[in-house]
């Protein structure tokens, strides 16, 4: 193995952390690495994933990180782009393991971005359209 990845997982999700864990170290290794450190947001902050780029900073050695989802970047109303490229602007690659998809520098990132966009806006009309059904129910 190559490269060494931080994995972060989704604690809002049903699934649990052993599926979670082992999609991630299944990404890691079509990338050519294993993860060496997990961690996840707290959930009370899942909106704002205030302490990704800090684990970061903090944690030496790392290639990259795997987040098991992008759902993770659907949770607040925003689209959190300030931080993927925070991330990568540490030289540090991004990956989703659910939807297998990676990015390696700000130009993949460009490239992606419609797509996530809309990713972020059908995932934020699909819940409101969840809630006013079950308000009706």
């Amino acid at each position: 193995f190559n490269y060494k990845y931080y994995s972060c997982l989704d604690s809002k999700l049903s699934s649990t952390q052993p599926e979670q864990h082992y999609l991630c170290s299944l990404k890691a290794k079509k990338e050519k690495g294993q993860i060496v450190f997990y961690g996840s947001e707290e959930y009370s902050v899942l909106e704002d994933q205030p302490y990704i780029l800090h684990k970061l900073s903090k944690t030496a050695g790392i290639d990259g990180v795997i987040f098991f989802t992008f759902d993770q970047f659907c949770y607040s109303e925003n689209l959190n782009l300030e931080l993927l490229y925070d991330i990568l602007k540490k030289k540090k690659s991004l990956h989703f393991s659910r939807e297998d998809i990676s990015i390696y520098e700000k130009n993949d990132l460009d490239d992606y971005l419609p797509c996530l966009i809309a990713y972020h806006n059908s995932y934020k009309s699909r819940n409101k359209l969840s809630k006013e059904i079950l308000s009706i129910i």
